[in-house]
């Protein structure tokens, strides 16, 4: 799977959903560009960007953003929630950035 590589400025080659999962445990962010908007089953929330990043590599939080804006929910994680949870397969662009 390509991404790019937001600190360096280029594509790079992952191995899929476990290579994305490493550079999380690694300590950088993922984001997910969606192809479409997304809402929560309630309606309360909806979004176009999912900033995914570990805490100790075993757990993970999700952060949210719409049309630009940083949203203030986030979700938290373990690491066997990553497989319905994470779907960097169903994005538009996946992104990976240094965590600050």
């Amino acid at each position: 799977m390509k991404i790019y590589d937001a600190v360096n400025k280029t594509e790079v080659e992952v191995e899929g959903t476990k290579g994305l999962i490493q550079i999380m445990k690694d300590g950088r962010q993922v984001d997910i560009y969606l192809k479409e908007k997304k809402s929560d089953e309630d309606g309360y929330m909806s979004w176009d960007v999912e900033h995914w990043s570990s805490v100790d590599g075993k757990r993970f939080i999700r952060c949210y953003s719409l049309e630009g804006r940083v949203l203030g929910e986030s979700t938290g994680h373990n690491i066997y929630d990553l497989e319905n949870e994470f779907k960097p397969e169903d994005s538009a662009m996946v992104e990976k950035v240094e965590l600050s």
